[in-house]
């Protein structure tokens, strides 16, 4: 049973923040390997594409505030018009964080479920838009922290050069069969007994995919937990696959059936690394149409016989009832 502790991730959070970042993460990996010995974590996925608001900088340099949002709602007490005159010529600078999340998983048994999964963001701040520029007047604080227009053009290359290095940050860490179980629980309160990730996950332990290894080194699961407006708790979990490359074409083409259909999607599944990849692309990415699936059952049901009787048993229920991610 694998316990995570407060006290653990405290000690992640202060290991995060003092280590510098590298690209291969072995530095970060071997502190982290120093809090749990008892698992070995391995680099499995980057995600980027993402930011969110920083802090606030003056033309010198000098952090006017470490955090944007929570500055301007105090600073305007509600009236943006106040806060133009207060600062007005001031030369305020707004920073954001470009973001990555890296992904880390440690396999601590059989079942596809059963792993740990660590993720710790890459921050990167950078200069966002001048705060107090008379030609664009906001009309709100959300339009402060990030205009539609907004351009880093005329800030100062000196400015840009003062702000810090990239840094770790962490963000959690989550043994995934608790949190699974959590989320069943919470929604068969609500009346939902289908759970579309359990059910992937099922499958991929019914199939040859599970032959390939720990299913956490081919899919991580993104998270959300939180509270609604009327109170109401939230947890959602969506598998995400670690390959990155271009997806192989997985389209029909006219009427595919036999040997065609066949070699399309074992060269599909050589090309990603593992048996029936065609088929959890399939429910979890709409490039890969679930006409696919349908032509195969439709296949394996007539004269055809290309894949295991395994495989076969998790199609044929997927035709009972379709489902995907």
């Amino acid at each position: 049973m694998v316990k995570l502790t407060n006290s653990s991730n405290d000690h992640i959070a202060n290991t995060c923040a003092s280590t510098k970042v590298e690209s291969d993460h072995a530095l970060l990996l071997k502190k982290i390997q120093k809090i749990y010995p008892e698992l070995t974590f391995l680099h499995v996925l980057t995600r980027g594409g993402w930011h969110r608001p920083g802090n606030v900088v003056a033309e010198t340099g000098e952090y006017i505030a470490r955090n944007l949002r929570v500055w301007l709602e105090s600073e305007s007490s509600g009236d943006i018009n106040t806060l133009i005159d207060k600062y007005a010529g001031s030369g305020y600078v707004a920073t954001r964080y470009i973001g990555k999340t890296h992904y880390f998983v440690a396999q601590t048994g059989m079942a596809a479920d059963e792993f740990v999964q660590l993720e710790i963001e890459e921050l990167q701040e950078e200069l966002s838009h001048k705060l107090f520029d008379k030609e664009s007047a906001p009309d709100d604080l959300e339009d402060f922290i990030e205009p539609l227009d907004a351009q880093n053009t005329g800030l100062e290359n000196d400015l840009d050069k003062s702000l810090p290095e990239p840094s770790y940050a962490f963000r959690r860490i989550t043994y995934i069969a608790d949190f699974l179980q959590a989320m069943t629980e919470c929604m068969v309160e609500k009346g939902n007994r289908f759970i579309s990730v359990e059910r992937f996950l099922q499958d991929w332990d019914r199939s040859s995919a599970k032959e390939s290894g720990a299913f956490c080194h081919h899919w991580v699961i993104s998270l959300q937990e939180y509270t609604d407006a009327w109170g109401e708790p939230i947890m959602r979990a969506k598998p995400v696959s670690t390959y990155t490359d271009k997806l192989p074409i997985m389209r029909l083409n006219g009427k595919q059936q036999g040997s065609k259909l066949a070699n399309l999607i074992h060269g599909v599944d050589h090309d990603i690394g593992y048996p029936m990849a065609w088929y959890f692309f399939m429910l979890s990415h709409s490039e890969v149409p679930h006409q696919l699936a349908e032509a195969i059952h439709k296949d394996l049901m007539g004269a055809y016989d290309y894949l295991p009787a395994r495989d076969l048993k998790v199609l044929k229920d997927w035709s009972v009832k379709p489902y995907g991610i």
